[in-house]
């Protein structure tokens, strides 16, 4: 089997409560934790307070978005905690969620795929240990260099669902981050961050592949299919997400999900959901069932 981690959502919990998750994965066997970044959290400075409080996992970025920081002081913060656990560290990017963005930080949201590209390039340097002079569309930056090199390079891993991202992904990262994946996307995807690696003339072995699966081991079914309905309804709200369930076989629950949330029906964008689409986008039952779909 693959390496397995575990995703812990900042949201509602305190860093007590983190690191002490943390510990747990950690002597549960996981070989990773991911962090996200809930409104009004900082993901990296979480994921020093769980590097520090651990031996051996590895503690990623998963991810923070690219709109509203430098790739500069992103990769001096990051190459700050890789001192502090060298090989134990992985910033993870992406272009986060539009409204969030634009309404809670005023800041402007365009041309998101030259901005990841862009920010990944500087930052991926960065914290290989070499100096920087950029001139792009996005960023000119004259000269710098992060202060804390770090003694083992950090990956740099790009949230990507669709085809121009995923291709980006594997012309430029060290990985791809996805997200509500069925094992017909995975195959897909790896395929055009392979192309993607190829065309840029590298390796596709040099690109790893992971991706966020809700799973849930519980013989409570009809639970598990609430909290997963609920979940996907809540991505549901966003044309991105909308998109990608609409690509991969959900055309009419993102049109019906579209819909409810245009009227600002949450109920409604929850029933929209149904178990054919939970299915597909969630592992749940026992341990043998979860085993044998991961």
């Amino acid at each position: 089997m693959s390496a397995i981690g575990v995703r812990i959502r900042d949201a509602d919990l305190s860093l007590t409560d983190m690191r002490r998750l943390a510990t747990s994965a950690e002597e549960a066997g996981y070989q990773s934790v991911w962090l996200p970044e809930s409104m009004g959290r900082d993901a990296i400075a979480e994921l020093i307070a769980l590097v520090s409080a651990t031996k051996r996992i590895t503690v990623g970025t998963g991810i923070v978005p690219v709109f509203g920081r430098q790739p500069t002081l992103t990769a001096a913060a990051v190459a700050t905690a890789a001192a502090i656990a060298p090989g134990r560290v992985i910033l993870g990017v992406g272009i986060g969620h539009r409204d969030s963005l634009v309404g809670g930080h005023g800041i402007e949201f365009s041309r998101p795929l030259a901005h990841t590209r862009e920010f990944v390039e500087i930052a991926r340097q960065l914290l290989r240990g070499e100096s920087v002079e950029h001139v792009g569309d996005i960023y000119t930056i004259g000269r710098y260099r992060v202060d804390c090199t770090p003694s083992v390079p950090v990956p740099v891993y790009v949230a990507a669902l669709r085809p121009a991202m995923l291709r980006m992904a594997g012309a430029v990262a060290d990985g791809v981050l996805m997200n509500w994946a069925t094992p017909d996307r995975i195959r897909e995807a790896t395929e055009h961050v392979r192309a993607g690696a190829r065309e840029a003339g590298r390796s596709p072995d040099e690109v790893r592949i992971a991706s966020y699966l809700r799973t849930c081991v519980s013989d409570d079914t009809e639970r598990v299919e609430q909290a997963s309905r609920e979940q996907i309804a809540r991505y549901g709200s966003m044309v991105y997400y909308r998109n990608y369930f609409s690509e991969i076989g959900f055309a009419a629950e993102a049109e019906a999900l579209e819909a409810a949330w245009a009227k600002g029906d949450a109920a409604g964008a929850v029933n929209v959901v149904d178990r054919r689409m939970i299915q597909a986008l969630t592992i749940y039952g026992s341990p043998a069932q979860c085993r044998e779909r991961l």
